[in-house]
């Protein structure tokens, strides 16, 4: 088989039986695209790919790319083998023999204070009144900070998925894996149920929808958002920043961090345990700047 339609059909798998989201299908496409595009001039089908050549592309892009990227690009090269191997297309992926160790810098994710967030929500209740959008905004807004909800994972709510009575919310998160969200604060439910009241008469079954009554973008969301911090703040703020945040003063406040780790949606509790580091990183500044000792001098040093 060619290189070209094994990639084609591995997509069309990733697609129809794996229900991968569309970002993470789109990401797969380019970073094959972009492996084929540089073994395609030394090899036509799949059983010519070697460990050698797998190597040298490894090397290459290992140039061009933080470690980040890297990782996701070689990442899915990687998948794609073990495709072919599962389909018997090769009798073993290249990648049992092949080591790749990418030490990613930690970065502390960027989450807002207390404080912000007051400031934002605001603004956003002194806007509700001007326009029905603004009532659909500040419902939005709501539930990503009451939920710590990934945006695509907002976009795809349903009508059905909120359950008022119940006080919960049915997520849908990477993989398609369902998980249980307890919405059950008062502003966020009058919030919720405010936008329903001015919510136009629409055959979409989403939650959340656009001017025209379609299925409202994760683009929309975030030039919402970006807007917002821009006016109130005078600073960048993301969708995603509304999740860290979500996090981080959640376990200020002493939550336990696997429960942290369910209302996030993560598969594993290493993944959430950047927010440990984040944090601690805020203690330090608090008692560096803050702490009465800094206003006592040397006593007795001797």
């Amino acid at each position: 088989m060619t290189i070209k339609t094994a990639i084609a059909n591995y997509l069309v798998q990733c697609s129809d039986i794996k229900k991968l989201e569309p970002l993470t299908l789109k990401a797969y496409s380019i970073d094959l695209k972009q492996f084929y595009e540089f073994v395609g001039l030394k090899a036509l089908s799949v059983s010519e790919l070697d460990k050698t050549l797998v190597q040298s592309y490894i090397e290459e892009i290992s140039k061009k790319y933080a470690a980040k990227s890297l990782k996701r690009k070689i990442a899915s090269v990687k998948a794609f083998f073990n495709y072919l191997e599962f389909e018997d297309l090769i009798v073993v992926t290249p990648f049992r023999k092949i080591r790749v160790n990418i030490k990613e810098p930690q970065r502390l994710p960027k989450s807002l204070s207390l404080f912000d967030m007051e400031k934002l929500l605001s603004f956003l209740y002194s806007q509700k009144h001007i326009k029905k959008i603004f009532i659909r905004n500040l419902a939005i807004f709501e539930l990503m900070f009451a939920t710590g909800i990934r945006v695509s994972e907002l976009c795809n709510i349903k009508m059905s998925d909120i359950n008022f009575e119940t006080q919960t919310l049915s997520v849908r998160g990477k993989g398609n894996k369902e998980r249980l969200s307890v919405v059950n604060n008062p502003h966020v439910i009058f919030a919720l149920k405010n936008y329903l009241s001015v919510r136009p008469a629409t055959n979409s079954p989403f939650f959340f929808i656009n001017r025209i009554g379609k299925q409202i973008s994760p683009q929309s969301v975030r030039f919402f958002v970006e807007a917002l911090g821009k006016t109130v703040l005078d600073k960048l703020v993301t969708p995603h920043m509304l999740r860290h945040t979500f996090a981080t003063l959640l376990l200020e406040e002493g939550v336990d961090i696997t429960y942290i780790k369910t209302f996030l949606g993560h598969a594993s509790i290493s993944t959430t345990q950047i927010y440990v580091a984040s944090t601690t990183y805020k203690q330090r500044q608090i008692l560096a700047t803050l702490h009465p000792r800094n206003r006592i001098g040397g006593v007795n040093e001797g």
